[in-house]
């Protein structure tokens, strides 16, 4: 709009009629505020167009009669916001009437009400209203009308089809909101920029024993427990600035009971994405209840300390256990010499004596002499039958494969059994890896307390395997005199003896040393046995050597 337009249709001066001085001062005044406001209108961001409306009975041309009032809408300017949001170049334009400009209003009420407000001069909000052309594309646009001198109006409007559409997709968004929080399995809620709950869902209010309306209004940290308030407001912070758009961490809520429930937390921020603005709008949390897992993570930490000390308290023990055994074995070695050598003494003083008297001990004394030497070789058998006992399963050992047929026939040879006496080795005796001391004192025990106590010189013995998994179970059967049942688990205690040992020369250690070898190495041992039926042991070895248990 120009000032020579404005001042055309609002001053109206006669050529021939010179203006007195007031006149002059009037028409500048007039110019200047015209001028004014056409800088105004032409620098807003809303859309204006001026309309001026000539009555039908001075314009006997119009074409603009559709309207049931009278008159005609001519358009006399427009400022760019217009012709940018509706299309519609005032250039050319000017002097047109709205329906030569906007056809597809000739048949609504809209002229109508602008020359209504034109003649009473009372404004009109026309609201929202949707227009399109082929000049325009189609949009919603909130319009008014507003009355200026001279019978023009002014109509101001606003193309708020983005708006509109971002409200839309607003409520759409909350709609999706609202279903996701009614069907979460998990609490969920809304909070405000300024940590304010806004919207919780049931699950919410469930875990935290509130009623909805109780948490409304409440910020995060009212209900943290306080060693994680420090965290939470850091992460507030992190989220709020922008520095992250989302965090996932674990914390602590008081229920309102006072009760402690763990939650792992997942909060987003949600904001204001358009090109002039990236305002926080609010944070949306996920909160799940962990506090069975983190209770049992808790206790499964405490158990693990607990290991750990016991552990160590292990490792001191056994480092301990390890330095009394090697005592015990120094102590066990000075001893059996310091024993061994008295009885060699003996041994030879008796020798001596029977050496120098001769022929002429009587029968009686030379009794008494096989008795004591006796003794002193039970006396070293006992000796050394301790020590083997004591060492079992405390010295190292490195295991070999051992071939069990080869290894019997060496036993057989070393024992040296009556002529008369048969042993058999069953033909699928197995290879196998093992610690050979103790597989060997096991099988020599048996053979010899087989051969020992058996009441025939041409006794047999069978000796066989069968494979049980990771285990072989070895079977030594004799066909002797056989054990009352009564007697079986006294037959493995330590000195236990059947017969009196002057009657069979026994230590009574054997077989409670065999027990003990085969125990250590994860085994078992048993006997069947009846009297006049013979005795059957029974043991099982494993497969792989058993290197005992490991502390680190």
């Amino acid at each position: 709009m120009t000032s020579a337009n404005t001042t055309s249709a609002n001053i109206k001066t006669s050529a021939n009629t010179k203006p007195s001085r007031s006149e002059i001062t009037e028409r500048e005044i007039a110019e200047i505020e015209a001028q004014m406001y056409a800088d105004a209108i032409h620098n807003i961001q809303i859309g204006i167009y001026i309309w001026q409306l000539e009555d039908s009975s001075s314009d006997s041309s119009s074409d603009d009669d559709s309207s049931s009032d009278s008159g005609t809408l001519r358009l006399i300017s427009t400022n760019s916001a217009a012709r940018r949001f509706t299309g519609v170049d005032a250039k050319g334009l000017i002097g047109q009437t709205i329906s030569e400009i906007f056809p597809a209003l000739a048949a609504t009420d809209i002229p109508a009400i602008y020359k209504q407000v034109a003649r009473t001069g009372e404004g009109r909000n026309l609201g929202e209203i949707a227009y399109g052309d082929d000049r325009v594309e189609q949009g919603v646009f909130s319009v008014k009308a507003f009355p200026l001198r001279g019978q023009c109006i002014g109509v101001a409007f606003e193309n708020i089809t983005a708006r509109k559409q971002a409200e839309r997709a607003h409520l759409e968004n909350e709609e999706q909101l609202r279903i996701i929080f009614e069907q979460a399995s998990v609490g969920m809620a809304r909070l405000s920029p300024d940590g304010q709950w806004i919207q919780v869902n049931q699950r919410l209010c469930e875990l935290l024993d509130y009623p909805m309306p109780a948490l409304l209004g409440k910020t995060f940290a009212d209900i943290t427990h306080p060693d994680d308030l420090a965290n939470d407001q850091e992460a507030y912070e992190q989220l709020h600035s922008g520095d992250k758009s989302r965090l996932t961490f674990e914390k602590r809520y008081i229920t309102r009971t006072g009760d402690i429930i763990w939650a792992n937390v997942t909060v987003s921020t949600v904001r204001d994405r358009t090109p002039q603005n990236s305002q926080l709008l609010y944070f949306i949390a996920t909160i799940q209840d962990i506090t069975e897992r983190k209770q049992a993570a808790i206790t499964l930490q405490k158990q693990k300390n607990d290991l750990l000390a016991v552990n160590i308290m292990l490792t001191d023990t056994m480092a301990r256990l390890e330095q009394r055994n090697e005592e015990l074995d120094q102590f066990a070695y000075v001893t059996s010499h310091d024993l061994k050598a008295p009885l060699r003494a003996i041994i030879n003083l008796a020798s001596w004596i029977e050496e120098d008297i001769g022929a002429t001990l009587p029968d009686e004394n030379k009794d008494q002499f096989a008795l004591l030497k006796s003794r002193v070789y039970r006396m070293e058998g006992l000796i050394n039958g301790l020590l083997d006992y004591s060492r079992v399963d405390r010295t190292h050992q490195s295991h070999e494969r051992i071939n069990v047929t080869h290894l019997l026939n060496d036993i057989i040879d070393s024992i040296s059994p009556p002529s008369t006496f048969t042993i058999e080795l069953a033909p699928d005796l197995p290879v196998l890896e093992a610690k050979k001391t103790p597989l060997v004192q096991v099988f020599s025990n048996l053979l010899t307390n087989a051969i020992k106590h058996h009441n025939r010189s041409d006794g047999t013995i069978r000796i066989s395997a069968q494979d049980i998994g990771s285990l072989y179970e070895f079977t030594v059967s004799d066909d002797g005199p056989g054990i009352d049942p009564a007697y079986h688990e006294k037959v493995f205690v330590i000195f236990q003896t059947l017969k009196a040992r002057d009657d069979l020369e026994s230590t009574g250690i054997g077989l409670s040393l065999v027990k003990k070898i085969v125990l250590a190495e994860h085994g078992s041992i048993s006997l069947e046995s009846k009297l006049g039926q013979g005795a059957t042991f029974r043991f099982t070895w494993p497969k792989s050597p058993h290197e005992g248990i490991q502390f680190t």
